[in-house]
């Protein structure tokens, strides 16, 4: 368990467009290093945007993905659907 959580700040510490990797490692930790919105690998060196994180669930971002989210609405890691709230007066 350690590992994986040494593993997963190395690649978030090298998740900047100055820093490329090898192809092979692109693939390896493709699943770590995706948009959690739209799974766009920003290991990949066509990806020059910004990486961000969110704070609470370390999720990780796309720069696009980011800019087009309302705040406190949670996109990548939605939950089962809530149930529809009936009022007194609603059938």
């Amino acid at each position: 368990m350690q590992d994986e959580g040494i593993k997963k700040d190395k690649i978030r510490s090298i998740l900047t467009p100055d820093v490329q990797v090898c192809g092979r490692c692109r693939e390896q930790y493709k699943e770590e290093a995706s948009c959690s919105a739209c799974g766009t690998n920003m290991l990949n060196p066509s990806y020059n945007g910004m990486v961000y994180e969110c704070p609470l669930c370390g999720e990780l971002y796309c720069e696009a993905c980011w800019n087009n989210m309302e705040p406190g609405v949670e996109h990548g890691h939605e939950s089962e659907p809530k149930p529809e709230k009936k009022g007194l007066f609603n059938k």
